[in-house]
């Protein structure tokens, strides 16, 4: 059975990644920070299954699986907002998502989405999160678009590393956050004219 480009190259690593799945699963459970994105997501889960029908096995080390619509020409497409909490502190993480997958049975979700689709076509969830696992569908620039979540991944990485509560030098993100202000508005308001 045929397959397409994106879900031929997706097999071709899910193949490779199986050989290290136990070394995976040990390096999340000892604590190891993972930010997956769109294929690696999907691949972190029980399987992904394509347009065609063909199934992908994913490493199983989480209970999601996903799960391609037939019509090629529907995606998930287009500027996407969440609002997720990061150490006990609410903030808006903005991306672009890109995705015929529709992702299931997600416990955790990485964020509440504000405007966008999410894990699945105008759903209220968008990826998956553990404390050291962050798996979503959008896209980048992600850390640069947003301070926070790259603060949270680089404190995150230190405290597990030297044992300790880091305390990071605050940086001047004036113009990030200038940036993303604007943007929020504008992703936010298109949503509202929806």
């Amino acid at each position: 059975m045929p397959v397409g480009g994106a879900d031929q190259e997706q097999g071709i690593l899910a193949q490779d990644l199986l050989q290290y799945k136990d070394s995976i699963q040990e390096a999340i459970d000892s604590g190891v920070f993972f930010l997956l994105i769109c294929g690696s997501y999907q691949l972190f889960g029980k399987y992904y299954k394509g347009v065609e029908g063909n199934v992908i096995p994913g490493l199983e080390i989480f209970d999601y699986y996903t799960e391609a619509i037939h019509d090629r020409k529907k995606r998930c497409i287009g500027n996407i907002v969440i609002e997720t909490e990061l150490n006990h502190k609410k903030i808006k993480i903005i991306g672009f998502e890109n995705h015929g997958g529709q992702t299931f049975n997600i416990t955790t979700p990485f964020g509440t989405v504000l405007s966008g689709n999410g894990n699945q076509f105008s759903d209220v969830g968008e990826g998956f999160f553990q404390k050291n696992v962050i798996a979503t569908y959008l896209h980048g620039p992600l850390l640069s678009k947003n301070p926070e979540l790259a603060d949270y991944i680089i404190k995150y990485c230190l405290d597990r590393k030297f044992q300790e509560d880091t305390i990071l030098e605050p940086l001047n993100d004036e113009f990030e956050n200038s940036c993303r202000e604007q943007l929020l508005k504008i992703f936010l308001k298109q949503n509202d004219n929806k």
